[in-house]
């Protein structure tokens, strides 16, 4: 079960843009979630390692995800507002 802990300042997607997390939670067996700001939307990705190239290192990166969660639906929900007034 995830749980919302302390915000992570910084978290980077697969094609080395950094995002800056607005909530991140973790499940306690190692699965990190974050959730931020793209376009005036909230986007939910996961933390997972993977090689980025055939010849690379494994990196540790965020890949957003199209399933929301329970738990952090419920954190979405405490979130402002993002609309233009």
């Amino acid at each position: 079960m995830y749980k919302q802990t302390k915000t992570k300042t910084t978290a980077n997607l697969s094609n080395g843009v950094e995002i800056t997390p607005v909530a991140t939670l973790e499940d306690g067996c190692g699965g990190v979630a974050h959730i931020w700001v793209d376009d005036y939307c909230y986007v939910l990705g996961l933390e997972r390692t993977e090689a980025l190239t055939s010849d690379s290192d494994e990196k540790l990166i965020v890949r957003p995800t199209h399933h929301i969660f329970w738990e952090a639906f419920e954190v979405l929900k405490t979130l402002s507002s993002l609309a233009n007034d």
